[in-house]
């Protein structure tokens, strides 16, 4: 699936509110970090994430997305190298 303006979208939100923060685009961004973990992705989860991270902002947010590592989110199995993933 092609996603290159959806993941431009994440990135204008990311840094653009990181440096001057509005109310109304930061709940657009959290609506659509929902929308597209819903969907199955993880790149807006990425970018909202970051951003909580680097904002000084103290903002409330969906317990969806509060600790995503531990909702379900799945990844191929070479994410997880085991001994037998490794080639001598």
């Amino acid at each position: 699936m092609y996603r290159y303006g959806v993941e431009c979208l994440f990135r204008f939100y990311t840094y653009g509110i990181e440096k001057h923060f509005r109310q109304h685009v930061f709940e657009d961004f959290h609506q659509e970090t929902l929308y597209d973990h819903e969907a199955g992705q993880l790149y807006g989860l990425e970018k909202f994430w970051a951003f909580l991270k680097y904002s000084r902002q103290k903002l409330k947010i969906n317990p969806k997305l509060e600790d995503f590592r531990l909702d379900g989110a799945s990844f191929p199995q070479q994410f997880f190298p085991t001994k037998s993933n490794y080639s001598n």
